[in-house]
């Protein structure tokens, strides 16, 4: 079967760096995992988003913390979900003071036509996805989100909804891959983001500390949703 990245980015696949191709063409089939190590430059966060943050690290899902010259890996892991589609389950580890991980699941959301993200453990936060090839990057933008209760989901108000970016490409001088990400607010501005480099190496999944997600056979949001 098709990745789950490639399903969505399409014809734009062949503009993506080789390397980066690589990384993100994950298939179940393969056995493989993708581990990521390296560091973050910065760590930044709005003040007046610790009470969110905080809370977010109860599921797995964003942290307070800051800080620069950060230790991080990423493990991507990808799976077949219930529904028999390609699914992709990331794990981060931030070596902050207390450590904080940071989850979450990728599945095909056909009655959407993209990518749904469920962020941490539980899914308590669903959003759309929608990634492209940029400049040889892959950049990623959230769309629709929702606030999962149950078997329903609810439509996230603009004041509490997030607009978030990641791009993440191979950079040829320096032998590595870079990743920049925000998720900004419209009342508050930056609330969440981090920059930062990696190495990658693809180890069995059978070896990686990343289970795979326990969302692979909730209802995602709808076409109406």
């Amino acid at each position: 079967m098709t990745g789950l990245f490639e399903r969505e980015v399409g014809e734009g696949w062949e503009r993506l760096h080789p390397r980066v191709r690589e990384r993100y063409g994950l298939e179940s089939a393969g056995g493989r995992a993708a581990v990521g190590v390296g560091r973050m430059d910065v760590l930044e966060r709005h003040p007046l988003a610790l009470p969110a943050l905080r809370l977010g690290t109860v599921d797995d899902f964003l942290f307070p913390e800051t800080g620069t010259d950060v230790p991080f890996a990423i493990t991507t892991e990808p799976f077949v979900d219930a529904d028999g589609n390609e699914a992709l389950f990331l794990r981060r580890r931030f070596e902050t003071s207390p450590p904080r991980t940071f989850v979450d699941t990728l599945r095909w959301n056909p009655a959407r036509g993209c990518i749904t993200d469920l962020f941490g453990r539980r899914g308590a936060v669903a959003a759309d996805l929608h990634i492209d090839a940029e400049d040889g990057a892959l950049a990623l933008l959230i769309g629709t989100q929702w606030l999962r209760i149950g078997e329903r989901y609810l439509a996230l108000p603009e004041t509490l909804s997030a607009d978030g970016r990641l791009r993440d490409w191979y950079d040829d001088a320096a032998g590595r891959y870079r990743v920049a990400a925000e998720i900004t607010n419209p009342l508050l501005g930056t609330v969440f983001g981090y920059e930062g480099t990696f190495e990658n190496e693809f180890r069995s999944r059978e070896t990686v500390e990343s289970p795979t997600s326990a969302l692979d056979e909730i209802d995602l949001p709808g076409e109406n949703a």
